[in-house]
This record gives structure tokens, sequence and C-alpha cells, in this order.
């Protein structure tokens, strides 16, 4: 039976809709009725824009292009399944490599929005699969254009461009056919929040200096929430506001800064006050979250491909249930995904804490990392230093010899002929490449494995022991050295939907080197 393997992609970010990956993929789904059967295997997914203009790497379009390369898709004439044409590339240069990468092993193209599998060895296919592309690409550098021209007027007539910041609202109107702002002026109900914002951060008007936590806090039960999403503002979002010009009149764009053509919420003096509240090193009670856990930048979300962070825990929910003060790893960039910490922190690193129910006594439960780490043989290979061997005295010997042999070709006098004179910069040239070469196998035979210095000298030491008292960035060190392809794999958070069931094992990836 013919084999199907999709490749899904979401645009995310200001001013775009687009249809999500589950309903891409339901799509998909439902074309096999009438172009199948096909039995379905991984999906490639992805979330980001595939214009030229695109800031974030596609990490699964390259895996995709380099199984089409090798063959690992699949057999020929199994089904690359997409659900518009503009999904896989808005560049033809990308697009059409892809196309010939599918000709050239034989594999079909289905396109659920047109409703047709498309053969790129049939020259009718290939041309509507390239202009397919070709229309993409132009519309992705015509919206570019747009974007552009309409910033670069905001700029010069000092208007506001960009999402309407929270404490003012906007009026527009529709020029040559599309909506544009055409006055902005502060909210009656959301400035004055600003301005009482401000004023408790800097101790203004009688009032005294509070913390942005604090205010965070009693707006929430005082039922201030966001505009858009009708969540309770958090310290994290309420740091930014503070930075905000935009509230003294000023607007900002790409490091450079204009007078605005809007009445400013906050006086000058004001503003400058808070900054230098917020710039007071006195005021950093706690260090960044970087250093206070350990799989933060070490574990990636599947969907995007970006490093997971912590959040403090979520919040209750108005029916009462939640899981209210438990940390989760989030998605760093987009949001795509969270999962409790303490779950995966388990699984990775393990339980040390852990008690034996029916003796009272401790039972740590070891994760992948000490697990790992407490095989005897393992972990005097990871923390060995390299010693002097065979193929190393050999290296050495044979580099003194071209070493050697390069500076007698230097001290030569100059061949009389043209030819014997390319020759000799020849075998100069040759000789110079032995040696770099040479050196980059010494590097690798001599360099001192990242692990050793930061594991116990002692195999038979207590690992638990051990890894209680190292600091967060010696653990933080060697759970980045373990967590890669080349040992245990590079761990990558899936959704729950992308997953088995919601058990955290269903829920990691560990992506292994072949």
């Amino acid at each position: 039976m013919t084999a199907a393997r999709e490749y899904l992609r979401v645009s995310k970010g200001k001013g775009r809709t687009a249809r999500s990956i589950d309903d891409q993929h339901r799509d998909n789904l439902a074309a096999e009725q009438d172009h199948g059967p096909w039995t379905w295997g991984e999906a490639y997914r992805d979330t980001g824009s595939a214009s030229k203009f695109a800031t974030k790497s596609r990490d699964d379009f390259d895996r995709l292009t380099a199984d089409l390369a090798d063959g690992a898709f699949g057999d020929p004439g199994d089904v690359l399944v997409l659900w518009e044409i503009s999904r896989l590339a808005r560049e033809t240069g990308k697009g059409v490599k892809l196309i010939d990468l599918c000709e050239t092993a034989g594999y079909k193209i289905h396109v659920t929005s047109l409703d047709r599998t498309f053969d790129p060895s049939n020259y009718g296919d290939r041309h509507s699969l390239i202009s397919g592309i070709n229309d993409a690409e132009k519309e992705a550098r015509l919206l570019s254009k747009r974007t552009k021209r309409g910033t670069d007027s905001a700029l010069a007539e000092g208007r506001p461009h960009g999402k309407r910041p929270f404490g003012y609202a906007r009026r527009y109107e529709v020029v040559d056919g599309r909506s544009r702002v055409v006055e902005q002026y502060p909210d009656p109900v959301e400035g004055p929040l600003v301005v009482e914002l401000f004023e408790r951060v800097a101790g203004w008007n009688g009032r005294e200096r509070e913390s942005i936590r604090g205010i965070a806090l009693d707006w929430e039960k005082r039922g201030i929430v966001s505009r858009e999403k009708g969540v309770p503002i958090s310290a994290q979002n309420m740091r930014p506001m503070l930075l905000r010009k935009a509230y003294i009149g000023v607007r900002t764009h790409k490091g450079t800064e204009s007078e605005g053509n809007w009445p400013a919420i906050v006086g000058r003096d004001l503003f400058d006050a808070v900054q230098e509240v917020l710039a007071d090193p006195s005021r950093k009670s706690t260090v960044t979250s970087a250093v206070r856990h350990v799989l933060t930048g070490t574990l990636r979300c599947d969907v995007c491909g970006n490093a997971m962070t912590i959040t403090a825990g979520d919040r209750p929910k108005r029916s009462g249930t939640g899981h209210h003060g438990q940390a989760a790893y989030v998605c760093r960039k987009y949001g795509c995904l969270r999962i409790r910490q303490a779950d995966v922190d388990r699984v990775i690193i393990g339980d040390l804490e852990a008690v034996d129910p029916e003796t009272g006594e401790s039972a740590p439960e070891l994760g992948a990392i000490l697990a790992y780490l407490s095989v005897p043989h393992r972990h005097a290979a990871l923390s060995r230093r390299p010693e002097a061997g065979t193929e190393e005295s050999s290296a050495r010997a044979e580099l003194s010899r071209l070493r050697v042999e390069l500076k007698e070709l230097e001290a030569a006098p100059s061949p009389k002929t043209a030819r014997a004179r390319i020759a000799r910069t020849a075998d100069m040239e040759e000789i110079e490449m032995d040696i770099a070469a040479l050196d980059v196998k010494l590097s690798k035979l001599t360099a001192p494995n990242p692990l050793a210095g930061l594991l116990p000298d002692d195999p038979g030491a207590d690992l638990i022991l051990w890894w209680k008292a190292a600091p967060v960035t010696a653990q933080r060190t060697v759970a980045a050295l373990l967590l890669t392809p080349e040992l245990l794999g590079q761990v990558r958070i899936k959704r729950v939907a992308d997953s088995t069931s919601d058990a955290v094992t269903d829920r990691l990836r560990w992506v292994r080197a072949a």
C-alpha cells in the first residue's frame, strides 16, 4: 500500500491568520478517501513563515529535504501530502529543489486544497506545482513591500504602528481601501491605570514605593485584566509596560526614536523616575531562571524547535480546578505547549528525595542522567582525560616530518622554469593541506572530554550526594553535554495532541543520532 507523509506548517505572527496544524491534518486525512488508500507515516511539522523574510529556521523542512534526498522519506510512489502549495515554500528556488528531489526519487505530491495528486515527472504537473510556489513567493514579497511602506509612512508622519499599547484607544478610518490609524488617545479606563502603575513603582503623589509583583497581585484581586485575552496582567508583562516610551509620546522603531502624534499618558519626570528605580541593582533579590533551573535551554519544543523555559505555575481555573503553584516548562518563544516541571525532572534527573512508603527510608529514584552516569565503565570513560597513544604519537611524528619538508621547499632556490615553479607550489599546497588535516586530527585526539573535571574522580562515589552538592551551573553543563543526539539524545517535548497519552514518558521524544 502507498505510504503518505504530511508536511504541516502554520504561520504565527502579527497580522496573520492561518489554518492550524490540526485543521490541516484533519483535511489531509479526509483526502485519503478519494485519493488513497494510504498508510500514514510520521509527519513533518513546522511553525513559522516559509518566505525569504522569515527569521526563524524550519527544522522539519530541512529534515524533509534531507529525507527526500537520501531516500529516508519512503519508497518510490509514496506521497508527500500538503494542505496547500504555499505551506511548503514561498521561495521558488527552494520549492523547485524539493520538486526535483521528489521527481528523482519517484515520489508524488498531493495538495489537499486543490484536491489533486501531482506527479513531478509529468511536465504539466511540474509546471502547476512550480507556478503555485512562484505565485506564493510573489504574494509574500508584495506583502513585505506593503508592510514596509506602511511602516515607513507611519514613521514619517509620527503615527502609531503595531499593536495598541495598554492604556490607549485608537480611531481608525478607511484610507485607500485599507483601515488606517488616524488617532491614538488615552483610554478613559486603561489610561489612569497606567498612571497608577508608574506612580506606585516610583512612589509619587504621596504613594509608598511598591514592587511590581505586589502591584500585579493587587490588580489581580481588583479584576484588572488584559484587553485581548482577559487574563490578569503579570509582573513579567508590567515591566515592559514601564519601559515603553509610547507612554511619554515617543515613537520607537528599530532603535530610532521620534516624536509621536499622540498625547502622553505620563510625564517625562515620572517616566525617568521609574527608569531609575528599575535600574537600581539593589532591587534584584533573586538570580535568573537560567541559573536556577537545570534543564531550561536544553529541553526543546517539538512543535517549533525552540528552547523551553520555566513558568511559576498555572493559575487555578474559575471552576476551582487547576495546578496552582506548580512550575511548568513552556515553549520560550511561541508558547506552543507546557508540561509540569516536576514530572519532566523526575524522568530526566530523578526523584532524589523519594522515600520508601513501607520503611520510611530514603529511596531515591535515578533519572536518565544519573542512571547513565552510574554505570562504572561509562563514568570512567566520560571522565577520563586523554592519554597519549599510538595514534597520537604517529600523528605527531608525521606532522613533524611534513613541517620539515615544507621548510626545505620554502628555503630551496626558486626553480628556473615556470613549469617547475608551478610544480613546487602544488607540492607546498598539498603539504600545507596535510598539515592542516593532522592539526585537526590531533586536536580531537588530545582535547579533554568536556565532562572531565566536572564528574567525581572516583567512579564509586555517591552520585546523588555529588549531584546535590554541585552548583546549578555545573548541573546544567552536565545535562547539556549528555542530552545530545550522540549520547542520551536531545529531549523534545510534544503536545498532548501529538502524544499517545498525556503521560510524561509519552510526551518526551528522544532524538538520537543514527
